[in-house]
């Protein structure tokens, strides 16, 4: 590997020997190195091969500002995720977390509170990845010094589902409003309280969880279900009168007209529980 540029004495830009971008670890490794030097491979620590030159170029841009530790432990946090979650993760969570754990960090030691207002959402919505960043926080504290308080799960776990939606700041906390959103169109349409120990409920919060995120992306599904969807409407008249209140918010909120298939998917677990 050769040196691109140097971006502080343990990090440095570089290119592989298929010319890749990437971004290495090592001790004291950017020390006095120049553009174009020979990278020593026993001083490498950690490298960073990310598929997309424009997340290379990000991670460069916080790995210039953040320690090497922070890095070095985001790679632990991400690794951790891939191996635990079913869903594929975008390597623009190397940055985004690496950049937010450093905020952290410095925000615990200024006595700075990190308490999220999404925090019950994520834990019900998002456990598997509310877990992950549970399990994060020791790493954390091993790799800075720093102790971070359980209410930073929450926020770790929403770079984690923005990763997973593959969509850029605030997607996260979009897809947990919409999804919040529907489920209370459907409890007070019906008056219903929901219990989280209801494998229905748990399945129909998964459903919404995943129509908000294609209609997030702009993901339509093309299929003819007006047949079904007819037949269903006349034998759930009270369920699709929730629907379309479903439709007309999904209408109004975010530019999406819901398919037959959308509206029978939704109907079909709607009516498991009410």
């Amino acid at each position: 590997m050769i040196v691109r540029r140097v971006l502080n004495n343990s990090v440095v830009d570089a290119l592989d020997d298929a010319m890749r971008e990437v971004i290495v670890l090592g001790r004291g490794i950017g020390f006095r190195a120049q553009p174009g030097d020979t990278i020593d491979a026993t001083a490498i620590e950690k490298v960073f091969r990310l598929d997309d030159s424009a997340q290379g170029s990000r991670l460069a841009q916080v790995a210039a500002d953040v320690p090497a530790e922070i890095l070095a432990v985001t790679d632990e946090i991400v690794t951790l995720a891939r191996e635990q979650l079913t869903e594929k993760l975008s390597d623009s969570v190397y940055a985004a977390l690496a950049d937010h754990i450093a905020f952290a960090v410095h925000r615990v030691r200024e006595n700075i509170d990190l308490a999220s207002a999404l925090e019950a959402d994520v834990r019900r919505f998002y456990p598997k990845e509310y877990a992950v960043a549970t399990n994060a926080l020791p790493l954390i504290e091993a790799a800075t010094g720093v102790a971070m308080p359980a209410a930073e799960a929450a926020n770790i776990a929403l770079h984690l589902i923005t990763a997973e939606v593959g969509g850029g700041d605030g997607s996260a906390a979009a897809l947990t409003s919409f999804t919040q959103d529907v489920l209370d169109i459907v409890r007070l349409h019906f008056g219903i309280v929901y219990a989280d120990d209801d494998p229905a409920y748990a399945r129909f919060a998964t459903h919404v969880r995943y129509f908000a995120q294609r209609v997030l992306a702009g993901t339509v599904i093309e299929r003819d279900d007006d047949e079904l969807m007819t037949l269903l409407r006349r034998q759930l008249p009270h369920v699709f009168a929730a629907i379309d209140r479903i439709e007309a918010y999904v209408r109004e909120a975010h530019h999406h007209t819901m398919t037959s298939t959308e509206k029978v998917y939704i109907a079909m677990h709607v009516s498991r529980f009410v």
